[in-house]
């Protein structure tokens, strides 16, 4: 595997791949696995009523979006991970093995993206529809492809997050009965 532009090539790491120690990843994952689903659960409630949407689709489009991107920068810092992970496990004698979380992870970063528009559509059709001459029936129909955009981003970060707490907690029992 290449290493992405901008590592350092004695160290393996980027300028933002840790945080006072931490992997990044491990952060920023956090930001996108709990906004993606809230933001979706919230678009899926205000939808019902025109006057709930009309108050809270720009935060939830907000939340969305913040999610949107920090799905992206979990990706990268992923990445960023994998590298560091892998030139660590060739280090000790072991090769690094992330199944199929690396793949899930960029699904769930797509399908974030994908809900964050769609919150913004429905955001921009409720608003100014009227202004923009859309027929009456657009803020229903983008709520019903913004809600299913968001479930579908929610199951995805499900699975991308399940997979990758698997790789990391899995052999945590092992070392704790070691002891």
């Amino acid at each position: 595997m290449s290493e992405p532009p901008g590592t350092d090539h004695k160290f393996g790491v980027g300028l933002l791949d840790t945080i006072t120690g931490l992997p990044t990843h491990a952060l920023i994952v956090h930001v996108a696995v709990i906004l993606v689903p809230l933001s979706a659960i919230s678009l899926l409630v205000i939808g019902w009523r025109a006057s709930w949407r009309r108050v809270y689709s720009l935060p939830i489009a907000g939340m969305a979006i913040i999610g949107a991107v920090a799905a992206a920068l979990a990706s990268g810092s992923g990445e960023a991970l994998q590298i560091s992970v892998r030139r660590a496990a060739r280090a000790a004698g072991a090769n690094a093995r992330f199944q199929d979380h690396p793949e899930q992870g960029q699904t769930a970063q797509l399908f974030a993206i994908l809900f964050a528009v769609t919150a913004v559509t429905l955001f921009v059709a409720d608003r100014w529809g009227t202004r923009m001459r859309l027929p009456k029936w657009t803020p229903t129909a983008v709520y019903a492809v913004a809600s299913l955009a968001g479930a579908v981003a929610t199951i995805a970060m499900v699975v991308a997050g399940h997979s990758g707490a698997t790789l990391v907690w899995k052999d945590v029992g092992t070392y704790a009965a070691a002891k």
